[in-house]
């Protein structure tokens, strides 16, 4: 099995309906989006961690919002909060789970929440994967891919995240000292080791370093 860290990017950094209320709240941030399913009546069961606000501020949204059949707002202490929406269900998303049903592909959650959209995980058979992206390309959706590696459920998840290459210029530099302080390593010397050019060299540890604290603030 292989693993792709796919951002889809919605208009706006959001998507329609709760997401986009969520998303205009002053104060609050979407942390993650720790369930999505489908259930058999067609709607989404979903759960989302957010930051900032109070509880009665979206309960209020919630309660008004026309595509929400029901919620719940759970308080976990410093400032965040666990809210849980069953909603109707919305084209667009509909079409990206069809993709993932049609070829057996797992979805990986928590899925991260940024400005510019979701990180999300999706792992299954290399061929699967590369039909249901170009399935995806006759979809109205934008969708980049920042990472590929292999399947590793017992790994941690900064490293899991990681392509083979990256994993090993991380590796290359911590071995090196390029981590020491003063540092003891440049990117030429890990350049030689990896057998690529110094730029290459850096593009490799800005991508893995990325990669890892995006991992570490997920939780």
């Amino acid at each position: 099995m292989k693993s792709v860290g796919l951002r889809i990017e919605p208009e706006d950094g959001a998507f329609p309906g709760v997401d986009t209320v969520l998303a205009a709240l002053p104060d609050v941030r979407r942390d993650g989006l720790y369930v999505l399913d489908r259930l058999g009546d067609g709607t989404y069961a979903m759960l989302y961690r957010v930051v900032g606000g109070d509880g009665d501020e979206l309960r209020a949204v919630l309660a008004d919002h026309e595509e929400v059949l029901e919620f719940d707002v759970v308080d976990a202490g410093d400032r965040r909060h666990y809210v849980f929406v069953n909603v109707l269900a919305r084209e667009s998303v509909d079409a990206l789970l069809d993709v993932v049903e049609a070829h057996r592909l797992l979805l990986n959650p928590p899925f991260r929440v940024t400005d510019d959209g979701l990180c999300v995980t999706v792992s299954g058979d290399p061929d699967s994967l590369r039909e249901a992206f170009t399935d995806v390309e006759d979809l109205d959706i934008s969708l980049t891919v920042e990472w590929t590696g292999g399947f590793q459920p017992d790994a941690p998840t900064p490293l899991a995240r990681l392509t083979d290459r990256q994993r090993e210029a991380l590796q290359v530099a911590h071995r090196l000292g390029f981590y020491e302080t003063p540092r003891e390593a440049s990117y030429e010397e890990i350049g030689t080791e990896l057998d690529c050019a110094p730029s290459t060299a850096n593009e490799l540890l800005r991508r893995a370093e990325a990669c890892v604290v995006d991992a570490l603030l997920d939780g």
